[in-house]
């Protein structure tokens, strides 16, 4: 494995470290974590995943993103075999999982975390960072660290109280509960329960419905959530405000708004 990123060529698939990127549809990217034990998050892993989300910022015909496991695993977490007994390494630890983390929840287009298998420890965070959740019928769910003496940072346990609230957030939190599929759509960790055979194309065709809206409007409605659940109702309804005039403005709106009057489907930029 190496941190570089590099092109294959020959076809539009890129490889940086284990993190697989590609374009199965369009406007919709693709990305694997191929890492090997089950998807394991070494720091050389996270780094990759990181360039590759700045790649596909910097595409502005990616409009919905899926990231999925390979494999038994969405991913198992980070390298336990990796850590070291060294404060200094442990906080670069910490700010690269945060990094990684915040930069799936500020991307400017959704991404869908496609759970199979184990999403485990920092495996469950990174899919907690994603905007939407759906889970193969065979998927685990779990913050089991607190057995190995540990915790889930790397904003695990901030996620997981938004998501489900403090009781539930605290009771996966100190027990380490693992969670199946269904379990966790129960207590709305993912919204949808998939067959493992068919998780893949439904994840695809959901971010293929996504990538096909105005992206102005898509990315407005996800950074007014993102706003209020960090800052609050109040930096949410300013935050609506100022997008509701500049979204409002925008060829898409118009677009959208003649397309409704006239009863034919809307033909939005980029799409």
């Amino acid at each position: 494995m190496t941190d570089r990123p590099r092109k294959r060529a020959g076809n539009e698939d890129i490889e940086a470290g284990a993190i697989k990127m590609s374009r199965p549809r369009p406007g919709v990217a693709l990305l694997t974590i191929a890492s090997e034990p089950l998807g394991v998050l070494r720091l050389a892993v996270k780094r990759a995943m990181r360039h590759a989300l700045t790649m596909l910022e910097a595409d502005a015909t990616v409009r919905c993103v899926v990231l999925a496991g390979s494999g038994k695993a969405f991913s198992v977490g980070s390298d336990i075999k990796e850590f070291k007994r060294d404060g200094g390494w442990l906080l670069e630890a910490e700010r690269e999982e945060n990094a990684l983390n915040d930069q799936i929840e500020a991307a400017r287009f959704p991404v869908i975390a496609a759970c199979n298998g184990y999403a485990l420890g920092g495996g469950a965070v990174l899919a907690l960072a994603c905007d939407i959740r759906i889970a193969a019928a065979s998927a685990k769910f779990g913050l089991p660290e607190v057995q190995v003496g540990a915790f889930a940072s790397g904003s695990g346990t901030q996620r997981l109280v938004h998501l489900l609230g403090r009781g539930r957030a605290l009771y996966l939190l100190l027990t380490g509960h693992i969670l199946s599929a269904e379990e966790a759509k129960a207590v709305r960790l993912v919204e949808e329960v998939i067959a493992d055979e068919t998780l893949i194309e439904r994840a695809l065709e959901l971010a293929t419905a996504i990538a096909a809206m105005p992206a102005s409007a898509v990315a407005a409605s996800k950074r007014c959530v993102n706003m209020g659940v960090r800052y609050g109702w109040d930096a949410g309804i300013a935050l609506e405000s100022t997008l509701a005039v500049e979204v409002g403005l925008s060829d898409d709106a118009a677009e959208g708004q003649r397309a409704f009057i006239e009863k034919r489907p809307p033909r939005f930029s980029g799409c």
